[in-house]
């Protein structure tokens, strides 16, 4: 059996609420963990401070066990090379400092193999859309960052090949929004790396679903945010999944104000 703790959107800042980050602190202490992964904004304003709270909540769940990170697009300072100009990896200086010098990090663990591809590039040509609201806001992944992942699950094995990528790869049922500018593209892109699993957030919603694309049937997990920015007015949460040679089961944990703490949601569970 594996064991994965997923969330996201942490935005250590002014929106972070810390109970619920002690609370998710307290629930992964309560349970062993293949790995704990975080994918992206951990800061809002990609402030020092801001990544210095998050490094030492990582250090915390690190205790834990492994923690896999990636940036999300708060993390990334775009004014520093804007559309491009200058040094654009500039733009994650601090997020490197400070948190994880990798921005397409792989994991392997036993049984389970964990790949990234980092969505998160700020403003340059090939985020740029005809939506406004969309500048610094939506995500892409490059060719390249697909093939790495996907060279990565093909050396694998019969491993659980768990994709993470910040951006939200389904529209989101509240919003309407896709997470990168390549819209359902990103469907076909994933199913084609061979992922079993593809874990993101961004959305500020949760989700859980089976996709089917490409001749492969994968499941979603999006995981929503533990902050006063929750969509819809839903309550605060992340997800925890469990997959063995059979299925994949992933079960939102939601934030119950009144016990100060994560209370389980019903499990959904697909076949592997």
């Amino acid at each position: 059996m594996i064991r994965l703790l997923h969330a996201s959107d942490l935005h250590f800042g002014k929106p972070s609420v810390p109970a619920q980050v002690a609370a998710l602190e307290a629930f992964a202490r309560a349970s062993p963990w293949d790995a704990i992964i975080i994918s992206g904004d951990l800061s809002q304003r990609s402030r020092t401070r801001e990544f210095l709270q998050a490094r030492a909540f990582l250090d915390r769940m690190g205790e834990v066990a492994p923690v896999f990170v990636i940036p999300g697009n708060h993390d990334v300072a775009w004014w520093m090379a804007p559309v491009g100009l200058g040094d654009t990896l500039s733009m994650y200086s601090r997020y490197r400092r400070h948190i994880c010098a990798e921005l397409d990090p792989v994991m392997r663990r036993t049984g389970v193999t964990i790949a990234s591809v980092n969505s998160s590039h700020g403003i340059r040509p090939f985020t740029l859309t005809t939506r406004p609201r969309d500048l610094s806001v939506v995500g892409a992944v490059r060719p390249r960052q697909w093939k790495h992942a996907a060279a990565q699950f093909a050396a694998s094995g019969d491993d659980l090949k768990v994709l993470v990528m910040h951006h939200n790869l389904l529209r989101g049922n509240l919003s309407n929004r896709w997470g990168l500018a390549a819209r359902a593209h990103g469907i076909a892109d994933a199913a084609a790396t061979g992922a079993d699993l593809v874990l993101c957030g961004h959305d500020h919603e949760e989700r859980v679903a089976q996709v089917t694309a490409g001749g492969r049937t994968f499941v979603v997990s999006t995981a929503s945010t533990l902050t006063t920015r929750v969509r819809g007015q839903r309550a605060a949460s992340f997800n925890a999944i469990e997959a063995d040679a059979g299925a994949i089961t992933v079960r939102v944990q939601a934030w119950d104000a009144a016990s100060g703490a994560f209370a389980p949601g019903a499990a959904t569970s697909f076949a592997r």
